[in-house]
């Protein structure tokens, strides 16, 4: 195979050629003000998407140099990190990764990689220290500022986390968006296997009307439970097992089922340890209907079986919502009746708390409509970003918004003695304010943004943060780039 090697400064200001052209389009979605991207829709010739979800752009953007081309993917990967981790910041982490790169270009590797280890972790050292837990009824704030300043989203998914703290976004047909409320829970566990996922973009597997059956112990041999699968394969049947464990010669098996489309199945941990996990696993009987199995060779028939309406399951998260036809009332009286034992621990208390939550517990659905598909697709990006943000900033707490904290971070650090290098670096840290500001704020940075209610999750800025250095470091440490010959013959 016939190899192109490009070396030294020639790499490096192709790669920033790269980096800067993709930051430029990024960049333009950041802040309240910030504007939409029309973007190709990926694998729809002639079809265009309107957006400002930064890791949208990013990811519609190809450069015909090769080398600057690597440079836009390297880019990617900060911003695909920061979603994946955190669900939204992704324009923040293009614009940190961009200024580092152009102020760090013309330094030592070695300083660099030195300064970053040095000045970094104080940066998050202050953010930490510059956070506040979000107030319950300031949710509709992180979600406004998250979904380009729109006050009706915010108040929106304020409500919909007034009725629970599980919240989804769906595509709707109609016009307006709509909230609707479920009875459902949410359950820390994932798949077993990534065969299972039914929704390849999103990573996740989705059912409606499912068998459950849920199973005391581990999983060895489907020969024990033959019957279930022969009689689950009906049209529109699906089959959802939790399970504490499976041996992988029953997981291959039942990989086999869903990739011959003989069953829709997903398997998946069951939640819980030791004896919370048998009780955890005896509430979801009674929230779906179904018998625990402790003994698989005593299966006959699907009377074991429960239901449920639907349940969607990520590498995160197992989101399941309960059949119309089950009630849960009696068990709940149960639950409470035993919270109000004075002789339990606290522990005990917080386990049974959480039984509960888990059988009562109630989903927000948000369908977001549209006057046309183009118009319903952005704003269902920029509700999902709003959503995560919230999750986000419920979870860790959040800090002053519009790009300030990190400012104001960059003046307390640089308050002390620095090289050129780290004033350079530090001087980075105030990019993603600066491009707020020439994308037409009309924030009065005079003045706190938490009084005016401007406030980022702690978690998305400091993900965004550390995304970014990583990327920095790659590009500012490259040498040579080894291009293959349909790569630099393009």
């Amino acid at each position: 195979m016939i190899e192109e090697i490009t070396f030294s400064k020639e790499v490096r200001d192709k790669l920033l050629s790269g980096i800067n052209k993709a930051c430029k389009a990024v960049s333009a979605t950041l802040g309240p003000n910030g504007k939409t991207v029309i973007i190709s829709d990926s694998g729809k010739y002639g079809q265009y998407k309107v957006t400002k979800d930064g890791v949208s752009v990013i990811n519609s953007i190809t450069l015909k140099d090769p080398i600057e081309n690597i440079g836009v993917q390297l880019l990617r990967e900060a911003a695909k990190k920061t979603v994946e981790e955190a669900g939204d910041g992704t324009s923040t982490s293009t614009v940190l990764a961009t200024a580092f790169v152009n102020n760090l270009k013309d330094f030592n590797t070695t300083d660099i990689n030195r300064a970053f280890d040095e000045i970094i972790p104080k940066v998050i050292e202050q953010l930490k220290i510059n956070s506040k837990e979000l107030k319950r009824e300031d949710i509709k704030y992180v979600a406004s500022i998250s979904a380009n300043n729109d006050l009706q989203i915010g108040e929106l998914i304020q409500q919909a986390y007034n009725h629970s703290d599980i919240v989804k976004i769906e595509e709707s047909s109609n016009t307006e968006d709509i909230l609707d409320t479920l009875p459902g829970t949410s359950l820390p566990v994932s798949y077993f296997s990534k065969h299972f996922i039914t929704n390849q973009s999103k990573g996740t597997c989705e059912f409606t009307n499912v068998n459950t059956l849920i199973i005391d112990g581990k999983l060895e041999k489907l020969e024990n439970f033959r019957t279930i699968l022969e009689l689950t394969q009906q049209p529109n049947n699906s089959l959802l097992i939790i399970v504490e464990d499976i041996h992988e010669q029953a997981l291959r098996k039942l990989e086999t089922f869903v990739l011959s489309q003989t069953l829709p199945i997903c398997v998946i941990k069951s939640p819980g340890f030791s004896k919370h996990r048998k009780d955890l696993l005896q509430d979801l009987c009674d929230f779906t209907g179904s018998t625990l199995i402790t003994d698989l060779s005593k299966i006959y028939n699907t009377d074991v079986l429960g239901k449920l309406q639907s349940c969607k399951i990520s590498k995160n998260n197992s989101i399941l919502v309960k059949d119309d036809n089950i009630n849960t009332a009696d068990k709940l009286e149960v639950l409470n009746e035993l919270s109000k034992n004075t002789e339990l621990t606290e522990y005990d208390k917080d386990l049974i708390k959480q039984r509960i939550e888990y059988l009562k517990g109630k989903i927000s659905i948000i369908k977001v409509g549209g006057k046309s598909e183009l118009e319903m697709k952005e704003r269902f990006d920029r509700y999902d970003d709003a959503v995560k943000a919230v999750a986000c900033a419920l979870e860790e707490g959040i800090v002053e918004g519009g790009g300030k904290v990190l400012t104001q971070i960059m003046f307390n650090i640089a308050n002390t003695e620095h090289s050129e290098l780290e004033k350079q670096l530090l001087i980075a840290l105030s990019k993603p304010h600066q491009t707020i500001i020439d994308n037409g704020s009309t924030f009065d940075y005079t003045k706190s943004m938490f009084e005016q209610n401007i406030i980022d999750p702690l978690k998305v800025t400091r993900c965004a943060l550390l995304n970014a250095v990583s990327v920095a470091k790659t590009i500012l440490s490259t040498e040579a780039i080894v291009l293959t010959e349909s790569e630099w013959m393009r």
